[in-house]
């Protein structure tokens, strides 16, 4: 015999609004939030979905949105924002769209046509054209990562202070000496990318330090502008000392170009990376880092995005939360003699 929510509130001795609006998000007192997980666990209780969505309407299925599915970053976001919205009954469902803005529509429009409750971007277009459908439809979406200026107040968006990160690393290369600083970044006019060049900016003019055009390379996040802007930038006259690589396919990028070169790292060059993935512990000497908080962008994007859909927020204006990065400590950088 199936078990029904009625047999929830008999072992929790809860009432059945409680327990239903435990089940569709809302929110509840802790004490009855842990009777309530304690009893759907003894009872062995599965709520009926496909029932539910037609009933109120809804597929408790969020839609998500991927330049590519195989960057472990992004995939790090997504595992904790479906941690916390499996336990209010939602599942996710990814789109990647290879890094094309063309596809990335398409994702939208297929997502939508799931009748998905909620969509998640990790866009790359930068007007957000590709979420008009979307927002005409009144469905909630949040951005990840990077922020779209014309959607302000539009759409909500979870992202890092990337200026003021951007500005410590380079702060801390020009505290050891350094003044032929490289950066490798992405094109103009995507959000990332514009910050992080911004922060480097900042610390150069703190430092009374003027800009070298040529020493800004803007290609991609991608391991190959790691290899190029590497190349090009130790090709300068003038002696670059050290490099920011913006990205941690850029970070990739900038050690494989500089092994093959038969520089080390930090006697020839000194590098400041960027996203403290798992694969960098095999790095000797150890980077110095910039660390995302991966985990908690997810679960922050997860959270705003129950409240649009279970009330207590669903008219609230739209926000943009920016929360701060960490620079950690490695032994990539070399002091640099006056």
């Amino acid at each position: 015999m199936a078990v029904t929510i009625k047999d929830i509130a008999k072992r929790t001795g809860l009432g059945l609004a409680t327990i239903s609006r435990y089940l569709n998000g809302g929110n509840v007192r802790p004490q009855n939030l842990a009777a309530i997980e304690e009893a759907i666990q003894e009872l062995n209780y599965s709520r009926n979905n496909f029932a539910h969505g037609l009933k109120t309407r809804r597929s408790s299925v969020i839609g998500v949105v991927l330049p590519e599915i195989r960057n472990a970053l992004f995939m790090e976001v997504i595992t904790e924002m479906e941690y916390v919205l499996k336990k209010q009954g939602y599942a996710i469902l990814i789109s990647d769209c290879h890094n094309n803005k063309q596809k990335e529509m398409e994702s939208v429009d297929f997502l939508l046509s799931k009748s998905v409750d909620g969509i998640v971007s990790f866009p790359l277009s930068r007007s957000g054209r590709h979420l008009a459908a979307a927002l005409e439809r009144n469905v909630p979406v949040l951005l990840v990562d990077r922020a779209i200026k014309q959607l302000s107040g539009k759409v909500d968006a979870v992202v890092i202070d990337n200026r003021r990160i951007a500005c410590e690393a380079v702060r801390h290369l020009i505290g050891r000496g350094h003044r032929r600083i490289g950066i490798i970044t992405s094109s103009r006019g995507e959000y990332t990318a514009d910050e992080r060049v911004r922060g480097y900016l900042d610390a150069l003019d703190e430092a009374g330090i003027e800009p070298d055009p040529g020493l800004i390379i803007r290609k991609s996040f991608d391991l190959e502008s790691g290899l190029e802007g590497y190349r090009k930038l130790l090709g300068k006259s003038g002696g670059v000392t050290a490099i920011f690589a913006t990205s941690h396919n850029i970070t990739m990028g900038v050690l494989m170009a500089a092994g093959a070169d038969g520089k080390r790292v930090p006697r020839d060059i000194s590098i400041v990376g960027f996203d403290a993935m798992d694969w960098l512990r095999i790095v000797n000497p150890p980077l110095t880092i910039v660390e995302q908080p991966m985990a908690q962008i997810g679960r922050l994007a997860a959270e705003i995005l129950l409240r649009r859909l279970v009330g207590g927020g669903g008219e609230d204006a739209r926000q943009t939360v920016i929360l701060p990065a960490k620079l950690n400590f490695g032994a990539s950088v070399r002091r640099l003699r006056p």
